[in-house]
């Protein structure tokens, strides 16, 4: 590595470490899960200058607004770690980026399966796209808006196909992950060796969670496993022949059991022992995650000057904002302290 690249990734290590020091962690957690109302998780937030960069002093935020302005904290957490980051690593961010964009478009294609408008989606809301015209997007079906919308054009073609065809819509959202994963995955190729060894490890675990989850759902939806093979990321990291297995089997039980037989059987074995045919997946989901969230947060005892800092926290950060959506819906649903933690990562 190049003294001029060493440099870099020393300001970017530096400057990663001082924002992670700002995460809210188990103390910030267990006072908004305290609270007894939403708007009094989104006041202690502004108390604590969650919002500082995004929001101005005495701004309102509504029961909608807050999703955009967590939207518009993690953008500017990447552009921030695209500007201080060498240009590999700044291209991985943008892959990065365009991946946490793209649940934009998975939320306009729940709302047209469900033929209901929400108030806000998750996900970002591109700049030029109002909530008044995503509601018009989904009354029309019009997907080919919709993907303009979300910067995928090139997702048009096999995702008008597949709705015309009544495909089940995990198998549509998982043409949206395949893309965006490819892209990561493909950006994971740096002209560093030591770059692309120390990324891979988080993306290659990111996408293999998305494709153990996604044949996992597929057997409990019926979907045929060849159906199956063609939206999964053409990236087995650590599946190995479980995921060929995990395709073919006859249920969802029979799924996991193949995956037992990998590195992410502590997520799995646990799961399965109760997991009943038909069940809510969503467990092995956050259980999953909180295993990639380890690893994550493993970057940070190891080699500082690399692509893996700031590419770790980009992923730690979004779990953060995944949390806080989750404690702050769940408080104005009001759901107990006990069941939110069930939803939260970190």
């Amino acid at each position: 590595m190049s003294t001029r690249r060493a440099s870099r990734y020393a300001q970017v290590s530096a400057a990663v470490r001082a924002m992670k020091s700002k995460m809210l962690g188990r103390n910030g957690y267990d006072r908004l899960l305290r609270c007894s109302s939403s708007s009094e998780c989104i006041s202690i937030l502004r108390e604590e200058r969650y919002f500082e960069a995004t929001t101005t002093a005495g701004e309102p935020l509504d029961s909608t607004s807050w999703e955009d302005v967590f939207d518009t904290k993690m953008v500017t957490l990447i552009h921030k770690l695209s500007r201080l980051s060498p240009d590999g690593c700044a291209e991985l961010l943008a892959a990065f980026e365009d991946q946490y964009r793209l649940e934009f478009l998975k939320s306009g294609l729940r709302q047209m399966a469900a033929h209901e408008e929400r108030e806000a989606p998750s996900g970002v809301m591109p700049s030029d796209l109002s909530a008044d015209l995503l509601r018009g997007i989904v009354e029309t079906r019009n997907v080919e808006r919709l993907v303009q919308a979300a910067g995928a054009p090139a997702l048009y073609a096999e995702i008008s196909t597949a709705l015309a065809e009544n495909k089940p819509l995990p198998l549509v959202e998982a043409i949206v992950d395949r893309y965006a994963l490819s892209r990561i995955w493909s950006a994971t190729d740096m002209p560093d060796w030591i770059d692309t060894r120390s990324v891979q490890p988080l993306v290659g675990e990111h996408i293999d969670i998305t494709n153990l989850l996604l044949a996992a759902r597929s057997r409990a939806l019926g979907i045929a496993g060849e159906e199956t093979r063609q939206v999964l990321v053409a990236v087995n990291y650590h599946l190995g022949t479980a995921l060929s297995e995990a395709e073919s089997s006859g249920s969802t039980t029979n799924a996991l059991r193949a995956f037992v037989k990998t590195i992410y059987a502590t997520s799995v074995a646990p799961f399965l022992d109760t997991y009943r045919e038909g069940g809510s997946l969503h467990p092995l989901d956050v259980s999953l995650r909180r295993r990639h969230a380890t690893t994550c947060l493993s970057v940070f005892t190891g080699f500082p000057f690399c692509a893996a800092m700031p590419l770790a926290f980009a992923y730690l950060m979004s779990y953060e904002l995944l949390d806080l959506r989750a404690i702050i819906s769940g408080k104005h649903d009001g759901l107990t302290a006990d069941r939110i933690e069930q939803f939260l990562i970190l």
